[in-house]
Formats: C-alpha cells, structure tokens, sequence
C-alpha cells in the first residue's frame, strides 16, 4: 500500500495549495479545509493528507461551479459596464492632460543656481565625505529639470576655481561665484547633530544680493536618509525659485537614488572621483569611480563619468567597456545627462548620426542653455551647416555672456557665412568689456587676428597678435603667426625673418613648424628645389618626435611639390606615405587620398583612379563616417572634373567643376579639405582649354582674394596672376578705343609685373617665368612704360578690377562672382 504523503506544517500546506497561510487559515474555519493536530488542540502543532487536501479541493469546486456560471454571466455585464466608464475616464484624462494641462516647453529665461559645499558642523569626520558629495547629490538632481540650470560641478572648477571647494562662503564669495559662474543664486549649508541624528541646514541665497530665498531642514537618522531628503529639498528649492505649480507638476524628478545610487559609500566614492576629473586629473579620478561601480554595479552615472574619463586616458578598451555599460543602464542616469551621454555615444562609438541629432533635438528643447548644447553646434560646424550652428551658439551666448569658448564659435561660424560685421562687434564688444582677459585672450583675439587679415587690415591684424606674443612670450605659435601676416601681404622677406625665429629655437617641435612655414614662402616664390629641402627637413624632426600626423602632413607637402615639378612616382610615393603614416581614417585622410587619386590620374592609370575615387566617396557619406558630409561631396565631384579635364571632355569637366564650387559656399580651412584655390584655378584652367577666357578670368581673380588662403597652393596664386595678364592681352583690341586698349595693357602690365615680383627666383622648370618676361618686355616698349610710370595699387592688383570685399554668398552658374570668407588652419 502506498504511504500517504502528510504536509507537516501551514507553510507546506499553503505551498500545495498555492495560497498563503492566512487564507488556509480561513478555508480551515469557514469551508472546513481537512487539517489535523497532533493532540487536538488549536496550539497543537499542525499536519494534513495530501490525498484528503485533493479531494476537499475537488468537491468545492464542483460545488461551486454552477453557481460560477450564474456569476459570470452577471458579471460580464458589470465588467462591460466598469470598461464603458473606464474608457470615459480614461479620455476625460487625456483632454484634460491635452487640453488643459498641455507640455509646457522650456521657457526664455530659467532660474540658474551654483550649489556649493556644506560645512561638516558634526564633530564626526565619517561626515567629512557629504561635503562635497551631498551638493553633487542635490546638482544632479536639480539638473533633470526643464525649469532651472543648475550648473554642472565640473563646470564650476573650470569658470570659478578652487574658491568652490572652500569651507565657508562669505557674502563677497558668493558674489565671485555668481560672476564667473554666470548664476543668480547659490545653495549652501551644513550638517549638524541633534542626538543620534543628523540635521541638514540648507541656505538658499541670491548670490549677487545676498537675499535669503529659503532655508530647506532636513532631519537623518542615517546616512541612507539622505537620498529621500535631497528629493525633499529639490521641491523646496523650486518652490522658493518661483516655480510655477503647474511646471513643478510637468517637470522632470525621478527619485534621485533611482537616477544614480542607493549605496551613500558608493556615491561618495563617484563625488571623489568626478570632482578629480573636473579638475583635470584624468588618470587620478579612475580608481574612485572603479570602486564606485564595485560597490554598485548598476551606478549608470558612474559608468557615464568612466566612459569619459577612460576616453581623455586614451584606454580604448576601458572606453568601450565603460561605455557599453553606461549605454545598458542609461535609463538609470538623469534626463540630461543621460541625452547627452548617447547623442556622444551615437555620434562617436556607434556612428548613427541620425539618432545622435534625435537626441541632440530633443534636449534642445528641454535644455537649450546647456554649454553641452555645444556638441551639436560642432557638429553642424563639422557639416559646415553654419547657419544651424549659429541659433544654438546665440542661445548659449544669451545665457552665458562671458565664456570665451562660446564667442569663438558664434564669431568662426559668423566669418564662415561671410557676417564679418556681426563677427567683429561679438569679439570688439567682449574685448571692450573684458580688458584683462588673461589667458581667455587667446580664443577671442585669434579669430579678431584672422578676421583683420580677411579684411586686409594688416596693421591691426599685427596688434592683436603683438598683444598676445606680449602675454604669452614662452608660446612660438604666435611668431608663426607674425610671420603669416607678412606672408599675406607678400612680403616675402619679413615672413621668412619670423619663421627662421622658430626654427633657431632650441626644442625640437618648434623648428619642425619652422620648416614648414619656410617651404610655405618657398612654394610661393616658384623656388621648388628649396621647398623640398625644408620639408624634408621638417620630416626628420618629425620622425624623431614620432609625430605621425606632422610627418603625414609633411610628405602630403612633399608629393604635391614633386607633383608640380613633374616628377609623378615620387609624387605618388610620397602621398602612399602620407596615407600609411596616418593615424586617422575615413574623412580624415580625404587630403591626401584625393592627392593620391589626382596623380595616379596624371599617370593615366585609369582603372585605378576610378577605385580611388570611389573610396573617397565611400568615406564622405555622413551615415558611415562621423565627420562626412554631403558638402564634402566637392572632393568627390571635383576629382570626376580632372578625370574628364584629363580626356579633353570640357564641357563636362566645367559642370563637375561647378558641382564642386556650389559646395563650397564658405571656406573654412579644414585640416582635410585646407587648399581651397585648387577649386576655383581648376575651373579656371577648363575655362581656359574651353576658349571662354572670360570665364577662366573669372576664376583666377577668386585665387587672389585676400580670404583664400594660400599655404600649400602659393603657386597657383602666383600663376594666377600670369594667366590674368594673359587674358588683359587677349582682349586689349576688343573694346573698341584705343583708352581702353592702353588701359588694358596697363592691366596686363601690372599682373606680369606682380607675378614676376612672386617669382622673380624662380625654378627655371616653369616656362612662365620667361614668358611673361618677354611680354612685359614687349608691352612697356609699346606704351614707352618708362616715361609713364604706373600707380601701384597694393599687394593685389588694382580696386578698379579686383573684386570688392563682400559677404559669402552661394555660388551658382548664374552668380559666378561671389566673395569668400578663410579662417587659418591652426596648427
């Protein structure tokens, strides 16, 4: 016989039945559920058959089940009904949420508020952490807000200094804070014990009048208190800050353990580490936050703030690994925050810029006065979408009115659409307000330096850059910069007397800029053989620096040398090498693939030009490669113009050529994409072959403007001068006059002589020079040019045929003139 299974205890016979002890206990006494005792008496120890136990469940529910039919039935209306009246609530709710209660977005003007350490009041050191730790609690949270900004503490080393860390705050304190920190009030405080409790006193100031607002109290029996308090005060705060119901209501405020950690050791270990790396001691502020994470593996801020970190370290793995966690439990890091950790991590280690502008959109909404708001006016730099980056830079600017960084932005993308007025009163109006700008001078007055030069105002382009060698004498890049002005105005000696200054300096890396600057001024006096010696020069010091991205721009200098010299396989030997040299990818090497592509077109390896310039294509589209752009496309369509320039097709390398130039409707000198006359002189030159000569002068007139700069291309600067003198010549009989046939020949005349003052020591490999030479000759015999001496007009040629200064404009087939805007590659 089988034996009987017995369940010797309520908590068995709850665990078969599948319900808990207090309902057995029920079943027992109201439906007489079949339990046992050992000697019959209520506190007698319990026990029970599993047979009996399934047949008293049996019987019940037969018993029950006719009449469970009966109830479903009226049952199925009542439900029906209750869904009826639920569905009614249920969009009253939402026209009320709609309708009356609609989102309410992110007004013109938030409160902003700096919260400060509070003073360990206790006599307990174990507090001594909180000081600092609890105002990066009550920042974070306060920062998920659409109604306030709350500046970030990193933010705050950086504006104010170490006064932030101090142990107390005096009125005048306060006032520092709020005028470098750009913030209307202040939160400090302190902790004190009361018993076996910790009190927390809060002080809620108007930091410029030193107004009380509020002063939040909290009471802690322990550390793990504190979480649910800083809640509390966040809404006091807000309160006290006039904001409104309905926006406290429709705000962000997720519990702030929920949105970083619940373990007190944990996030006192993150406030360490995250305040080390806001002052910039990258490798320091890991091991806290590793522990950080240790203590709480689920801490998403931690993984967020690690991420950053381990990327400034240059530990690639500890990047990826820290950014896929952060990534994982992203939904734990507060609502801004958060935004901005995946529009980085899509941008940069996922490469999905659609969902990096998604999210980029999103928090422009919600969080417009952001500075990190300045990621997505890079990018849209980057795009060259200037106009897009502009509006987000004049809201930042509207907030924050004394941040350098931010007024050299909005005044590079002002240049860059040609707003060269509005540029100049952003940077003359800080400098104005801003006397003693200290080492802030550097970001405002290089783009003041490099928008005088783009005016041809050489002598204040010579002040600006005086003062900043004045302030910063140890700093050799502004005698490189002295020495650009002069190269500018074609004063050839004088640049060359600035850039032998760096390279007589005594370190290594100075000369090799040096170098560089020399083969620059060498190219523009046609000295090639010269040009090479310096650079090759350049390379040496670079390869024992082991600065593979000077060396790769070296050897790209070096092929292009050898490649108008006509010595094509070392040309193409050196662009290999440029290429391999890299330590960048995709868009970065576009420079020096396109170089590539262009000889191994001159050396009529076709089949292989074409593969070449399909991999540059590949690398400009801007979903695969995180600085492609369809603006890039030029580079593309611009190499399809020399391959049908190359098969004598004129027409259609003209329309490629266009194609080019309607994507380069500013010129801003990226390090990728740097010379930009090749545009308008390759044009010029299809002109030319064409027959429509007044088309190619066109376009040689837009290599010599003052805003193109001129780097690597001093050539075509210089031989755009000759084929100007050309087309004078081509024309003198046109018009009818004999004055206007003498006046183009004076025309003629002045472009020969300028070219040849460029290249009066040039290489005897360009036949140019002696042409222009006999022209001249012939031309000043003509007009007895000794008897009538001509007016210089400047460096350039004359005002009465050179194109006015003017903003950019897009260049069309239509509207071929147009002025161009050139900010200096800085190096």
């Amino acid at each position: 016989m089988e034996e009987r299974k017995i369940l010797d205890s309520w908590k068995e016979i709850a665990g078969y039945l599948n319900r808990s002890v207090m309902t057995c206990h029920r079943w027992e006494e109201e439906l007489g559920l079949p339990i046992h005792r050992l000697d019959g008496t209520p506190k007698a120890r319990v026990f029970a058959y599993s047979d009996e136990l399934d047949r008293w469940l049996a019987e019940k529910l037969h018993a029950a089940e006719a009449p469970r039919q009966e109830r479903r039935k009226r049952t199925k209306w009542i439900w029906m009904a209750a869904g009826a009246i639920i569905v009614v609530a249920a969009l009253a709710a939402l026209g009320w949420r709609f309708i009356l209660e609609k989102p309410i977005p992110a007004p013109a003007e938030v409160p902003s508020l700096a919260v400060l350490p509070f003073e360990n009041r206790t006599g307990d050191g174990t507090w001594d952490g909180w000081k600092t730790a609890l105002p990066d609690l009550i920042t974070i949270d306060i920062r998920q807000s659409k109604f306030m900004d709350v500046i970030k503490t990193s933010n705050l080393f950086r504006a104010v200094g170490p006064l932030v860390e101090a142990e107390k705050f005096s009125p005048e304190d306060l006032k520092e804070v709020a005028e470098k920190a750009e913030v209307g009030y202040a939160l400090t405080g302190s902790f004190n014990k009361s018993g076996e409790d910790i009190i927390i006193n809060a002080l809620l100031q108007n930091a410029r009048t030193g107004e009380v607002m509020a002063t939040p109290r909290s009471r802690c029996r322990t550390e793990n208190d504190i979480f649910s308090k800083v809640d509390e005060m966040s809404k006091e705060v807000k309160i006290a800050l006039n904001l409104k119901p309905r926006e406290i209501r429709h705000d962000i405020d997720k519990p702030v353990a929920r949105i970083t950690t619940s373990s007190p050791e944990a996030f006192k270990l993150f406030s360490q580490g995250y305040r080390i790396q806001g002052k910039r001691k990258i490798d320091e502020a890991i091991s806290p936050l590793q522990k950080a994470v240790e203590l709480d593996p689920k801490f998403g801020l931690a993984y967020r703030v690690l991420f950053i970190v381990c990327r400034n370290a240059s530990r690639s793995e500890d990047t990826k690994k820290y950014g896929k966690m952060a990534f994982r439990l992203a939904d734990r890091i507060e609502e801004r925050e958060r935004g901005f950790f995946l529009a980085d991590f899509y941008l940069h280690e996922q490469i999905d810029k659609k969902k990096a502008i998604q999210v980029f959109q999103r928090l422009r909404k919600g969080y417009p006065y952001d500075p990190a708001m300045t990621g997505l006016a890079e990018f849209y730099s980057d795009q060259e979408e200037w106009d897009k980056a502009i509006p987000i830079l004049e809201k930042l600017i509207s907030r924050y009115k004394q941040r350098p960084d931010f007024i050299n932005n909005l005044s590079v993308c002002y240049q860059a659409m040609g707003l060269y007025d509005k540029a100049e009163k952003l940077l003359d109006d800080y400098l104005s307000t801003n006397p003693d700008l200290g080492t802030d001078m550097i970001p405002i007055l290089l783009p003041r330096w490099s928008l005088a030069l783009a005016q041809n105002k050489f002598d204040e382009a010579h002040s600006y850059i005086d003062r900043l060698i004045s302030a910063f004498p140890n700093l050799p890049a502004y005698l490189g910069r002295k020495g650009y002005i002069y190269f500018m105005q074609d004063d050839f000696s004088n640049a060359e007397k600035e850039y032998q200054k760096l390279v007589e300096k005594e370190d290594t890396r100075t000369p090799m800029g040096g170098f560089g600057h020399l083969a620059e001024v060498s190219l523009s006096r046609g000295k090639i053989e010269e040009a090479k010696q310096r650079i090759l020069r350049a390379i040496e010091l670079a390869k024992s620096l082991k600065d593979g991205n000077s060396e790769r721009n070296f050897h790209y200098f070096l092929a292009y040398l050898h490649r108008i010299s006509g010595l094509l396989p070392e040309a193409l030997k050196e662009a290999e090498q440029a290429c391999r040299d890299s330590e960048m990818e995709g868009v970065g090497l576009v420079r020096e693939l396109h170089l590539r592509a262009l000889i191994t077109l001159e050396m009529n390896r076709f089949e292989e030009f074409e593969k070449q310039v399909e991999e540059i294509k590949m690398f400009l589209d801007p979903d695969r490669f995180p600085r492609g752009s369809p603006r890039l496309m030029r580079v593309y369509y611009h190499l399809l113009g020399h391959r049908e320039l190359q098969k004598n097709n004129l027409d259609l390398a003209i329309r490629y050529f266009w194609k080019a130039l309607d994507l380069l409707s500013v010129l801003y000198a990226q390090e990728f994409d740097a010379d930009h006359a090749k545009y308008f002189y390759d044009l010029a030159e299809a002109y030319r072959r064409s027959g429509s000569f007044s088309g190619a002068f066109s376009m040689y007139r837009k290599v010599v403007l003052p805003t193109v700069s001129r780097e690597l291309s001093g050539d075509l600067y210089a031989k755009s001068y000759y084929q100007m003198g050309l087309e004078w010549e081509r024309t003198m009989g046109n018009m009818g006059t004999p004055v206007d046939t003498r006046n183009r020949r004076l025309k003629a005349i002045e472009c020969y002589r300028k070219f040849l003052d460029l290249w009066k020591d040039a290489d005897p490999i360009f036949p140019e020079v002696e042409d222009a030479k006999k022209r001249l000759a012939h031309l000043e015999a003509e007009l007895e040019i000794q008897s009538r001496p001509i007016v210089p007009s400047g460096p350039g040629l004359g005002a009465s045929y050179l194109p006015s200064f003017r903003p950019a404009s897009i260049l069309t087939k239509k509207a071929p003139s147009f002025g161009v805007s050139w900010y200096p590659m800085m190096r």
